[in-house]
């Protein structure tokens, strides 16, 4: 019920018709890491009085689910064609903008209804298929010292089905290889800090939009708000170089934090918080 183990595929489809279900295929299948699935139907009790202490079947109500999975941080190979991740990161609230042959950028965007997408998604198991839609997600992308980025997504759709189902055929993968991060760029304003972990997690807000008819309880999920945080491991440096101490005491000082690794044309990874406020040092 839980984690889903291999021979397993994942595959996800933006929405045509928002909170609509699509039907998916071999090309919508991307390569995932450490896949975990959580359904959940809502049940109601039902003992009312009577000579009998035994209670009455429950009643399935409201159900939902969510599927939760790592990317790798990786290009398309072409600069400015959109990587495969692209269309979940569009279904976690992220706008796109690409520039042919030159670049592909995500920004978090306000606009559920616009360019970020309800999704379809599901996880096809050796001869079941575990499928949820209507959904939107939250992401966390984690970058560390010698190894590939990760983009951890999480998921959650108005409704599940669990069916079964063979694997999908001739599913063409990714033959990028991620960029490690080593010799990558750091900086802390104009600083080039010492770190070895970095951490952003957007944090979304995600609520169920309910409806007495719809079959599951709920319509869609849409994002709410975002609480957006990130923690990194600089090694300090006199407060001459970089006051990090004074910049947490000062109240609405702002920051920015730049984090590159090159791949290779169409394998260019950069990540950009224009405004970073310190909320804790330890």
């Amino acid at each position: 019920m839980g984690r889903i183990l291999h021979r397993t595929q994942i595959a996800a489809k933006l929405e045509a018709t928002e909170f609509t279900k699509e039907t998916l295929a071999a090309t919508d299948a991307f390569l995932a890491f450490n896949p975990v699935w959580t359904p959940a139907i809502e049940m109601h009790g039902r003992d009312p009085v009577r000579e009998s202490l035994s209670k009455y079947p429950s009643i399935s109500g409201k159900r939902s689910a969510k599927i939760a999975f790592d990317v790798e941080l990786v290009g398309s190979g072409t600069a400015g064609t959109a990587p495969f991740w692209g269309k979940l990161m569009k279904a976690c609230g992220f706008s796109e903008t690409i520039v042919g042959g030159t670049s592909v950028t995500y920004r978090p965007s306000s606009d559920n209804q616009g360019n970020n997408k309800s999704l379809t998604i599901a996880a096809y198991v050796d001869g079941m298929i575990k499928r949820l839609w209507a959904a939107r997600g939250t992401v966390r992308l984690t970058m560390e010292v010698g190894k590939p980025g990760i983009l951890h997504f999480e998921f959650e759709g108005a409704d599940f089905e669990v069916v079964d189902g063979a694997l999908l055929t001739s599913v063409s993968y990714s033959t990028v290889v991620p960029p490690a991060f080593l010799n990558a760029s750091l900086t802390l304003d104009s600083y080039a800090a010492l770190c070895s972990k970095v951490e952003i997690d957007i944090a979304n807000v995600l609520a169920k939009k309910e409806s007495l008819s719809s079959p599951s309880g709920h319509v869609g999920v849409v994002i709410t708000g975002r609480n957006p945080k990130g923690s990194l491991d600089p090694e300090l440096p006199p407060v001459a170089t970089y006051d990090f101490y004074g910049k947490w005491r000062t109240p609405g000082t702002l920051g920015a934090l730049q984090l590159s690794a090159n791949g290779g044309a169409g394998n260019i990874v950069t990540v950009s918080c224009p405004r970073v406020r310190y909320a804790e040092i330890r």
